[in-house]
C-alpha cells in the first residue's frame, strides 16, 4: 500500500498547481520566519534598514514576476503547439510534465504571490522595526532564488521542443518504462498464459470508456491476500477498452474484491508511458514516419529514430524468465509484452512510409540485424521477421536496381535466401 500512495503522488507531483502550492507555502513560511526571527537582529541593522528599501525591492519582485510568469507561459504554449504539429501530437502531454518547466513557472508565480502578501503584512503592524531586517534578508534570498531561476530557464529553453529534445525524452521515457518492467516483469505478477484463467473465474466488466493507464497492483495483491482471491487481467495496460468490456476475472473472494478492482485500475482518455512502454515506441514511430512525408521529406529524422527505437528494444528483457515463475505478486496474472507487436509498433509504420528511400531501409536493416543477437530468442525471432517484412515491402517500393542491391547486401543473408525461395 505504501507503493501505491508514492506512486500516486509521484503522479500528482507532476500538476503544475501542486508545484505552484508548494513553492508558494515555502516562501509563506519565509514570510513566518522573518517574524519569528526578528527579535534576534541588534538594534543597529534595524536602524540601517528600512522599510522603504524593503519595499522597492517587493514592488520589483511583484511587477517583474507578472510579466515574466505571462511571457512564460505564452513561451511554453508556442513550444507545446509546435511540438504537436511538427513531432507528434502525442508529444504535447510530455512536455507538459517536464519538471524544469514546471518548477520554473511555480517559482515565477509563487515569488509574485510572496511580494504581494509581504506587501499587505507591512501595511499592518504585524512587523515591527527588527522583523522588516530579517524580512529584507529573506526578500533578498528569494531575488537570487528567481535569478537562478531565470537562468536555467534560458538555458532550458535553448532545446525545448527542439526534435532532439522531444525524441530524447521520448526515448528516455520509454527506456525507463521498460527497465522497470525488466525489474518487475509482468507488473510483478505472473505471466498469463492460455489456461491459467479457471473456468468458474467471473469477469469484471469496464465502468467506463478509454485507455487503462495504470494498475496498482501492490494494493490489488493486498486485497487479493485479504479477501483470498485471484486476479487475471484480460486487458494490459494500453488497452482502449469500452464501457462494459471485461478488463480481468476474478477467482474467489466476494463483492469487495471487484470493488477494489475498479478502484485500482486507473483509465483515462489519453495513453500514458508509466506502465505502458509500448506507447513510447509508438510515439517514437510516429516521429520517424511523419519525418517520412511527403511534406517533410527529412529521411535524416527517420534515420536518427530507427536508431533510437533500437536502443530502447534492446533494453527488452524476456518477461517469462526463461521458464522460471519470478513472482511477487503471487496473486496476479498480467498479460506478458508481445515481441512481434513491439516491433511492429516500433518499425512497422516507418517500413512502410519508407519503403521507396534506400538509406532508410538500409538504417532500418541494420538495426534489425543487431536485434537478432539479442540474447532474448522471442525478441531475435521477432526482428528477423520483422526484416523480413521491411524488404518485401523496399522490394515493391525500389524501383531503382543498384538502390536494391545496395539493400539486400545490408540484410543478413539467410534472410534474403528465405524470400527468393
Amino acid at each position: 500500500m505504501f507503493s501505491t500512495i508514492l506512486r500516486k503522488l509521484r503522479r500528482l507531483s507532476r500538476r503544475l498547481w501542486v508545484r505552484v502550492a508548494l513553492i508558494s507555502g515555502l516562501l509563506f513560511v519565509a514570510l513566518g520566519a522573518a517574524k519569528l526571527f526578528g527579535p534576534m537582529i541588534p538594534a543597529g541593522f534595524a536602524e540601517a534598514i528600512g522599510a522603504d528599501a524593503l519595499n522597492r525591492l517587493l514592488d520589483i519582485i511583484s511587477t517583474s514576476m507578472l510579466a515574466v510568469t505571462t511571457f512564460s507561459l505564452s513561451v511554453m504554449v508556442s513550444v507545446h503547439q509546435s511540438a504537436s504539429s511538427r513531432w507528434t501530437p502525442r508529444a504535447h502531454r510530455m512536455l507538459l510534465a517536464d519538471t524544469t518547466t514546471q518548477t520554473v513557472l511555480a517559482t515565477f508565480v509563487g515569488a509574485y504571490i510572496y511580494a504581494l502578501a509581504a506587501i499587505i503584512l507591512l501595511s499592518t503592524p504585524y512587523y515591527g522595526e527588527k522583523e522588516i531586517v530579517t524580512l529584507y534578508i529573506a526578500t533578498l534570498v528569494v531575488l537570487v532564488l528567481i535569478v537562478f531561476v531565470i537562468l536555467r530557464w534560458i538555458l532550458h529553453l535553448q532545446a525545448l521542443g527542439s526534435l532532439v529534445d522531444t525524441t530524447a525524452r521520448i526515448e528516455s521515457e520509454a527506456l525507463g518504462a521498460f527497465r522497470e518492467r525488466a525489474e518487475r516483469p509482468c507488473l510483478g505478477g505472473h505471466a498469463l498464459s492460455p489456461g491459467d484463467v479457471p473456468r468458474d473465474a467471473r469477469p469484471v466488466r469496464a465502468r467506463g470508456t478509454g485507455y487503462i493507464q495504470a494498475i496498482f497492483e501492490a494494493a490489488l495483491q493486498e486485497a487479493a491476500e485479504e479477501h483470498d482471491a485471484r486476479i487475471y487481467f484480460e486487458a494490459p495496460v494500453g488497452r482502449f477498452v469500452h464501457e462494459g468490456e471485461i478488463v480481468a476475472r476474478v477467482a474467489g473472494g466476494g463483492d469487495e474484491i471487484e470493488g477494489a478492482l475498479h478502484e485500482n485500475i486507473r483509465m483515462g482518455a489519453l495513453r500514458t508511458v508509466e506502465q505502458d512502454p509500448r506507447f513510447g515506441l509508438i510515439m517514437l514511430s510516429e516521429i520517424g514516419s511523419k519525418a517520412l512525408s511527403p511534406g517533410i521529406n527529412d529521411p535524416g529524422t527517420a534515420i536518427d529514430v530507427i536508431g533510437r527505437i533500437g536502443r530502447v528494444l534492446n533494453s527488452v528483457r524476456d518477461e517469462l524468465g526463461g521458464g522460471r515463475d519470478t513472482a511477487i505478486h503471487d496473486r496476479l496474472w498480467v498479460p506478458p509484452l508481445d515481441p512481434t507487436d513491439l516491433m511492429q509498433d516500433g518499425f512497422g509504420a516507418i517500413a512502410r512510409d519508407g519503403r521507396e528511400l534506400a538509406e532508410v531501409q538500409i538504417a532500418l536493416q541494420k538495426t534489425l540485424a543487431a536485434l537478432q543477437d539479442h540474447p532474448d530468442r522471442k525478441i531475435a525471432e521477432a526482428a528477423r521477421d520483422m526484416a523480413r517484412i521491411a524488404l518485401l515491402r523496399a522490394r515493391a517500393g525500389l524501383g531503382f536496381a543498384p538502390d536494391l542491391e545496395r539493400l539486400e547486401r545490408a540484410v543478413p543473408l539467410e534472410i534474403v535466401r528465405s524470400l527468393r525461395e
